[in-house]
């Protein structure tokens, strides 16, 4: 294996294409979800240590961290299904963890990242923002775009007069996701290192339309800027939930699925979308 040079959470990291080919070189995460398939996701051995460490020096904020991907994974196996002989899973539906990884090239935003995506699979979408003086993650399924009426929403749910809410910001440009979350703004996500003190107020799950669940759409959760896992749409809010509650449990959770719209069809996922506040 070739030696790389660490990328710090401090300074400005290498061109992507390079942390790609860095990527490439260092064993892939399926070896590891095999891994947790057989022995559960609490089982660490030294080669699985000594690899999520090389990722942390090597990609640096471009990749989750080894504690995030493990939590990640305990969570994920309580919500997926336990094998195609339950009732309504197919085959396809209750596949293991490691075979739900796929690989593909970096994006700079999640509508590019959904080209990216094979078909049927939706890219879930984060996006930071500053209500007042409170710090929120907002995410989503699909391309979408945060509506006046989220925003309504969000900020009765925190609390704020609507004269506050107001102020709302998405993405502020004063609000550092590196040095917050150790994260690429490309790489923002709710799956943040267990217990690492932020300033985050609270997580939005973002609505969707059921009828996605109903046609067996699935959510592609990255990883890193090169590495997605998916997973059936209906795990998703369960494991925000439990990843949340032993993450970050002083964090509040708001779900706004009461909103969600029955009408809209599994083809339309890029289409008709809300009314967008200024970013």
């Amino acid at each position: 294996m070739r030696a790389h040079a660490s990328v710090s959470l401090t300074s400005s990291p290498p061109p992507l294409s390079l942390l790609e080919k860095i990527l490439y070189d260092l064993p892939s995460l399926e070896g590891i979800l095999l891994h947790w398939h057989t022995h559960g996701a609490a089982a660490l051995t030294p080669g699985i240590v000594s690899l999520f460490s090389r990722r942390k020096h090597l990609l640096g904020p471009a990749t989750l961290p080894g504690t995030s991907i493990q939590l990640l994974a305990a969570c994920v196996e309580e919500c997926l299904p336990r094998g195609a002989e339950e009732a309504g899973n197919s085959a396809w539906e209750a596949r293991p963890l490691h075979t739900r990884l796929v690989r593909h090239r970096y994006s700079h935003s999640a509508m590019e990242t959904q080209a990216l995506l094979p078909p049927g699979v939706l890219v879930q979408k984060t996006v930071t923002l500053a209500v007042d003086e409170l710090l929120v993650l907002c995410t989503g399924v699909g391309p979408w775009r945060l509506s006046r009426r989220d925003l309504h929403a969000i900020t009765r749910a925190l609390g704020l007069s609507t004269r506050r809410g107001r102020h709302a910001t998405i993405n502020p440009e004063s609000f550092q996701t590196v040095e917050e979350f150790g994260m690429l703004p490309g790489m923002v996500s709710p799956f943040l290192h267990p217990m690492r003190a932020t300033r985050l107020a609270a997580l939005v799950d973002l609505p969707w339309p059921r009828c996605w669940e109903a046609h067996m759409r699935e959510v592609a959760i990255s990883l890193s800027l090169w590495e997605s896992l998916v997973l059936p749409l209906g795990c998703l809010r369960p494991l925000l939930r439990s990843y949340a509650a032993r993450a970050y449990p002083e964090v509040r959770l708001i779900d706004l699925q009461g909103t969600e719209q029955d009408t809209e069809s599994p083809g339309d996922a890029n289409a008709s979308l809300p009314m967008a506040l200024a970013c």
